[in-house]
């Protein structure tokens, strides 16, 4: 007796049936991404809104920094301003012919000189920490002076009557282009160096206040008395020195003529020591 076997089964049927696998579940996050970038153009408008923005904030950073370039320093121009102003004086020249100036206030130095602008009366400067200036007009016109160093400029086409009533360690300069008809030290100070022109009477110099030295240069032939009525250390007239000089003491210059145009230097209270050369 024989057995009937199965019907063969065809090979393409049992790859079909190896390889077939399920479906595999589908991702939410793949799928959201997936639907995000297929949900087709965005709207209309919106680059140009962005683009606006953009516009705007670049717009803005470049505005800032041309302010910061261009007008960022108007704070420190306008305090640079006012410092300039703080430090420097003046007073117009008008059509005076004489003037008389005191000077005040606290200095380390003061430089005098003759040589002003043409359209300045009186010209000031100051420098250094807590420096300033100020000039007031009037008869006399008022400097007032603080910081280490000072400068005062007069006109040299006026008469000049100059009382020095400034706290400073030292004053010097030249004032022979001028016509200086008085000078007085009110204040003391520790030296006065003055240069002085050709005077056209009699003009005075009066020193009020103790002075550790003054030194006083005039032209050559210009006649100088000197009148010491407090007392002196030492009196140099050009190659003459006298020491220990006592109150009441007398002292001119060589060929000095009472009645030429000179000087007389007066000294009520005292000095260290008392210069006059010719030069």
């Amino acid at each position: 007796m024989s057995a009937e076997l199965p019907p063969p089964r065809d090979a393409a049927g049992r790859r079909d049936a190896a390889t077939a696998v399920d479906t595999p579940p589908s991702s939410p996050s793949f799928d959201s991404v997936v639907a995000s970038s297929a949900s087709g153009p965005a709207p209309a408008g919106r680059g140009k809104v962005v683009g606006w923005v953009v516009g705007i904030a670049i717009a803005v950073v470049l505005g800032i920094g041309a302010y910061a370039v261009l007008g960022g320093g108007s704070d420190d121009d306008a305090a640079g301003d006012d410092a300039d102003a703080a430090t420097n004086a003046s007073i117009a020249r008008g059509d005076a012919t004489s003037a008389q100036l005191r000077i005040e206030g606290s200095v380390g130095a003061v430089q005098l000189s003759a040589d002003a602008p043409a359209d300045k009366l009186l010209a000031l400067g100051a420098t250094g920490a807590d420096a300033a200036a100020q000039a007031t007009e009037g008869s006399p016109a008022v400097a007032t002076l603080s910081g280490e160093s000072s400068t005062v400029q007069v006109a040299p086409d006026a008469q000049w009557s100059v009382v020095l009533d400034v706290q400073t360690d030292t004053v010097s300069g030249d004032l022979s282009a001028a016509d200086v008809a008085e000078l007085r030290v009110v204040a003391g100070t520790r030296s006065v160096d003055v240069h002085l022109g050709e005077p056209t009477g009699t003009s005075v110099i009066n020193l009020e206040a103790g002075l550790g030295s003054f030194l006083l240069t005039v032209p050559d032939g210009v006649g100088v008395k000197v009148v010491v009525q407090g007392g002196a250390g030492q009196v140099m007239i050009d190659d003459v020195t006298e020491n220990s000089v006592t109150s009441g003491s007398t002292f001119t210059t060589e060929g000095f003529v009472e009645a030429d145009p000179h000087y007389v230097v007066e000294v009520p209270s005292g000095v260290g020591t008392l210069m006059v050369h010719h030069g």
